[in-house]
């Protein structure tokens, strides 16, 4: 029964200790939106992997369209965006942190940031 025990408290410890998959381990999931949890995660992941190439494609050619003195601060914007970004999702899914749900929120707010951003260098 000891014995028992203690291996039920192993298991539980290294279920909980592992906390949130990595955006690549959902991506290798197929996405299906009706599907189960992982597979909903997965169709989050794509939809912001999707995302950041549209803001990466338009951040190249907002970058060709500027004058080199200006590149240097568009850079730098971009990286603070990208900063504040991060952690503005990191905060705004932290209730979700450690639920089987967290990707999709985590991922769904990287998304939904990303295009925003995606349009804002568009109207420059």
């Amino acid at each position: 029964m000891r014995g028992t025990r203690a291996c039920l408290a192993a298991l539980l410890l290294a279920c909980f200790a592992t906390g949130p998959r990595p955006a690549h381990a959902q991506a290798g999931a197929d996405c299906d939106p009706a599907g189960n949890q992982q597979q909903i995660n997965a169709c989050a992941v794509r939809a912001f992997q999707q995302a950041d190439a549209r803001l990466n494609i338009r951040y190249r050619e907002a970058m060709e369209s500027l004058p080199a003195d200006r590149r240097v601060a568009l850079r730098q914007r971009q990286r603070d965006w990208l900063r504040t970004r991060d952690s503005g999702c990191k905060a705004e899914t932290r209730r979700y942190e450690g639920g089987s749900a967290w990707p999709l929120a985590y991922y769904a707010c990287l998304e939904r940031t990303t295009s925003q951003r995606t349009g804002e260098l568009g109207q420059r």
